[in-house]
């Protein structure tokens, strides 16, 4: 029996064959059973504090701007903030349990626009603007688009290191999958589900091992089954899924049912209820004309931007390369694009010249390199690389000359990183997902494991499966954000 809670790992793990044996669920710290109302507090707490230093710091910069003027205090903003709240509780965000992060940040950033927005037409309408600055709430705004999303990661942090974080949900399943769904449970802490409690259950359905759980304080169990048959929803209908407890409260209050369907993480699949008809949507969201035009739309306004800030910028990394070593500033290599066409790939120089003879003298002299290099098409320690290119490398800064690549249409700045040209034959059939879309800057697999996932593997193709089929200009802003901070962190990075 484990019962290490600070490191989220299951209390129990047994096989029920018997009621009399999945009865035996072990008690539970008051801080876990109430997990779930400790998670709603502390982001909503989170959430109060943001949205009021938000406030407080536009009405500071106004003051600082205009000097002295007559509006409402920071302090006074706070029956206001019951309008917020009550948009993040109709929007699902506290405590917000199985929600993706992608998800989060997207109805924090449309809910917390909307509200704004309200409040400043209401301002103009109600001709209020002497107390409610539409300046001053336009500023609070933006700097709440940015201040919810780091406080409440921040709380998530605080929250796992006082074992607070996750409410306890019980694994119920044999097999691979059930495994599968605990480990990612216990990777992805963020969700917000402990598991505490797994049973290894020899029938699909437990219903000894359900009748059990729902007399504890466990109010959320994860069922892993083959299949999800008919026979299956009639038991689990007739079944007594409101169970009461011993002190009289609801028993099992979520039932999350997971078959060998759960493992098409790669599509984009919803339900669809017509009118009581139960049904699947599979989506290849990147493959719509229109997804493609929103997409490309967005990276030409943002690469100009970018490109037009940073220019100066730019030219100095430009001039340091030049000095730093003998050769040309760019250096171009083909790699496979959409429709499998060949294009050249832009980047900055980071290695000296005669670098391919200098790599292909190193890995014969080690074999135990060359199949790191196989693998990541990395090395640790790269012979090739100069002293400029190192410090580029470092923060990612020779991929920026893609931008290039981006304005002529043949990359984008988020997508599946493109392959070699002569890697095409070691990647088999997974090539023909990659040629359906245009490769990009960044992506899934750089954010989920740059430098420690395989350039070239399944779990690779997995991530990048994921990405076409769920596309989303969510998702493109999600995974671009999440680069900055894998890039900060200099994560993988060699």
């Amino acid at each position: 029996m484990k019962k290490n809670y600070q490191n989220e790992e299951f209390v129990e793990r047994r096989k029920s064959k018997s009621s009399s044996q999945a009865s035996l669920i072990p008690p539970l710290p008051f801080k876990i059973r109430h997990a779930r109302e400790f998670m709603a507090f502390s982001l909503l707490v989170s959430d109060v504090f943001s949205l009021w230093l938000a406030y407080g710091i536009a009405v500071r910069l106004r003051i600082h701007l205009l000097g002295k003027i007559t509006i409402l205090q920071t302090w006074d903003i706070f029956p206001i903030l019951a309008f917020f709240l009550l948009a993040y509780v109709v929007n699902g965000l506290y405590p917000g349990v199985g929600l993706s992060p992608v998800y989060e940040m997207k109805r924090l950033l449309s809910t917390t626009s909307i509200v704004f927005l309200l409040l400043i037409a209401l301002t103009f309408w109600e001709k209020t603007s002497t107390n409610y600055s539409r300046l001053t709430l336009a500023a609070a705004w933006l700097m709440a688009l940015v201040l919810v999303q780091v406080n409440r990661w921040l709380t998530r942090i605080i929250g796992r290191k006082l074992g607070i974080w996750g409410e306890p949900v019980a694994v119920v399943g044999t097999g691979p999958e059930g495994q599968h769904i605990v480990k990612f449970l216990k990777d992805h802490i963020r969700l917000g589900m402990r598991p505490v409690l797994i049973i290894d259950g020899d029938t699909p359905y437990e219903e000894s091992a359900l009748v059990s759980i729902s007399r504890s304080y466990i109010r959320t169990v994860i069922l892993v089954i083959p299949e999800i048959s008919a026979e299956l929803m009639e038991q689990i209908k007739d079944h007594r899924f409101g169970y009461h407890n011993r002190r009289g409260e609801n028993g099992i209050l979520r039932l999350i049912l997971l078959s060998s369907l759960g493992w098409w993480g790669s599509l984009d699949v919803k339900p669809v209820d017509m009118e009581g008809v139960l049904g699947l949507q599979v989506s290849q969201n990147l493959l719509n004309k229109w997804s493609n035009f929103v997409k490309r739309l967005t990276d030409l306004m943002l690469t100009v931007i970018f490109v037009t800030i940073s220019m100066p910028f730019l030219l100095v990394i430009m001039a340091l390369i030049y000095l730093d070593s003998p050769g040309g500033i760019f250096y171009t290599q083909d790699r496979v694009g959409l429709n499998g066409k060949i294009f050249k790939m832009w980047k900055f120089r980071t290695m000296c010249v005669g670098a391919d003879q200098i790599l292909a003298n190193y890995l014969a002299a080690d074999p135990q390199l060359k199949n790191e290099f196989d693998s990541t098409q990395k090395l640790a320690n790269d012979p090739r690389i100069t002293k400029m290119g190192k410090f580029l490398r470092e923060f990612s800064l020779d991929e920026i000359p893609q931008l290039i690549n981006v304005l002529k249409g043949e990359m984008s700045l988020v997508g599946p990183r493109p392959y070699l040209r002569d890697q095409q034959k070691i990647v088999g059939t997974a090539i023909k997902n990659y040629q359906r879309v245009r490769p990009g800057m960044t992506g899934m697999w750089q954010v989920q494991g740059r430098g420690k996932i395989s350039f070239i593997g399944e779990e690779r193709d997995k991530l990048d499966e994921y990405y076409v089929s769920n596309w989303s200009v969510w998702l493109d802003f999600y995974i671009l954000l999440r680069t900055v901070g894998v890039v900060l962190s200099k994560d993988g990075a060699y």
